[in-house]
């Protein structure tokens, strides 16, 4: 930090100080005064205005005192840093201790559902992991085989009549479902996939009745503490109305960061691959299940509803399939291979009130105050061993910063759009200068002035469309309206919403021949404004022309 900055802050400092002092016969006449609406009242802008002032002399005292005044009607400590700030009031820090043994009752009724089809190969391996877990004798595990293939119930038979037999479990079954198509026989892959874990799911909670269900597939390998890492996370489902799930799965969990076995993380993008839900959230989302792809489905606004998902550091499964649904070789080769797999069984994982949403964000706030801001694109050669870094990036430049990184293209694993990477003895962490409500406003990109969200006639471009409104698309505005609330203002949005990849996304599916017809696509990628698709109905990002 150069001599002139450190004048400054301390000069700012100074005048807190001093304009507190000068008030202080204010706060003892004013004990009648309702501060605690007051404090109601107080948002992000009135600190990110604050925080700007302190940074941009000169510096008006008696407008200093007024922004003071309004952002605290009581003395507190101000943080001058360039860090990341509290995107809302998240209420007390976490004062009784959460305890990480699985000494809880929480999971006295649950099961594990393991999902298949016609991998018989990955079939056996996974239930042969399966079968060596710790713990398995406390809950029921259901094998829910997609179809009639002889091939796969022989394989379930062997292990129902062995390795998980009860004892081992506390009880097995093997269902089997009538493979029938509900979006026509030429669905895609994801479409039985989805509407395969709508029925099982609906057998184990609403049939069944169970508290809890561990949703696993069958091309997976467990860690040991696999069990036992759900029986001490489920307290944190029920103390914290923020989260709504459990995942045994880090995104960017790769063998190259410095991940802690010990250490869990919040994550505002559903993870899956290994995960656990409660009875209360299916009775929830079960209704509105989508028949396809339930995983992008999950990660939408309008479902998640601003929930979290804790997950480990380190990954408590390990994805053995190489082809699938949603996998290829060259992505399984690319991303999975390099997943970190813990291999030690852990059963006590301390105290866990760190992973209560207030608690982690004045952690994590916290650790960013001293950060060194990094422009893009990163490389980790210039990261120095113990500091903590920030680097600002947007849509458009994450691809290639997750290139250098070696995580996947798209932002996963990140906490409000803040992404925490423990990279050679360095922690970076990633900002989404768009969304992330903890980046002060100077480091926010707002969107463009006068934008206007217009939905294209069928197979128009968004070139056309805007133009038709005496204005211009703008390409890096198409992010700002690229949600299903904004979609559902234009378009009736029938069938709900659904993530897809192209390059006439965010739109409104309108030929009925298609099994996405009258749903709401949102985008993973960037889409451009000269591209039109005859069965959708753009939503084009409009602006003024300059």
């Amino acid at each position: 930090m150069n001599t002139q900055l450190k004048v400054l802050l301390l000069f700012n400092a100074v005048m807190f100080i001093i304009a507190g002092l000068l008030e202080w016969r204010y706060y003892t006449a004013s004990e009648q005064m309702d501060n605690s609406a007051r404090r109601s009242a107080f948002s992000r802008s009135d600190l990110n205005s604050l925080y700007a002032r302190s940074q941009s002399p000169p510096l008006d005292l008696g407008e200093l005192h007024k922004s003071f005044r309004k952002a605290f009607p009581e003395p507190v400590n101000v943080s001058l840093s360039t860090g990341l700030v509290p995107h809302r009031a998240t209420g007390q820090t976490a004062l009784k201790r959460i305890a990480g043994d699985g000494s809880g009752k929480e999971l006295s009724n649950a099961a594990v559902v393991l999902f298949c089809y016609n991998r018989t190969k990955y079939l056996e391996k996974t239930l042969s992991s399966l079968a060596e877990l710790s713990g398995l004798d406390k809950v029921t595990v259901y094998i829910s085989q997609d179809g009639q293939d002889m091939a796969v119930k022989d394989v379930i038979h062997k292990f129902e009549e062995g390795p998980l037999a009860p004892p081992k479990t506390r009880r097995f079954e093997h269902w089997q479902r009538e493979r029938l198509p509900q979006l026509g026989h030429d669905q895609p892959g994801h479409a039985w996939l989805s509407q395969h874990y709508k029925w099982a799911l609906d057998q184990a909670f609403l049939q069944k009745g169970h508290s809890h269900v561990i949703i696993v597939e069958d091309d997976m390998l467990f860690s040991p503490d696999f069990l036992h890492f759900f029986a001490a996370t489920a307290v944190l489902l029920e103390q914290d109305p923020s989260l709504w799930c459990i995942s045994t799965w880090n995104d960017n969990g790769l063998k190259t960061f410095d991940w802690d076995p010990m250490r869990m993380m919040r994550t505002s993008y559903f993870p899956g691959l290994g995960w656990m839900m409660r009875h209360e959230l299916w009775l929830e989302i079960g209704p509105h299940w989508p028949k396809q792809s339930w995983d992008h489905w999950m990660r939408l606004n309008t479902t998640a509803k601003g929930r979290e998902c804790v997950y480990p550091e380190v990954n408590r499964n390990y994805n053995i399939g190489e082809k699938g649904v949603n996998m290829n070789s060259q992505v399984f080769k690319q991303y999975l291979t390099q997943m970190s797999f813990n291999q030690e069984l852990i059963m006590d994982y301390g105290d866990l009130s760190y992973l209560l949403e207030a608690e982690y964000e004045q952690q994590l706030v916290a650790l960013s105050q001293d950060a060194e801001l990094m422009s893009l694109p990163i490389g980790t050669r210039s990261l120095s061993q113990g500091k903590v870094y920030l680097a600002l990036y947007t849509a458009e430049s994450y691809p290639r910063t997750a290139r250098k990184l070696g995580i996947w293209p798209f932002p996963r694993g990140h906490h409000h759009f803040v992404t925490k990477l423990p990279v050679k003895g360095a922690m970076l962490l990633l900002a989404d200068q768009r969304f992330c409500p903890l980046l002060p406003e100077q480091h926010s990109m707002k969107p463009r002035k006068g934008l206007r969200a217009f939905p294209a006639a069928q197979h128009e471009s968004c070139y056309a469309a805007c133009r038709n409104q005496e204005m211009e698309c703008n390409s890096h505005e198409f992010w700002f309206i690229n949600s299903c609330e904004e979609l559902s203002k234009h378009f009736p949005c029938e069938q709900g919403c659904a993530v897809e990849l192209g390059n006439d996304v965010p739109n409104y599916v309108v030929d009925v021949s298609l099994g996405s017809f009258q749903t709401c696509l949102v985008n993973q990628k960037q889409p451009k404004c000269e591209a039109a698709n005859p069965s959708t109905r753009r939503l084009c990002p409009c602006v003024p022309k300059q």
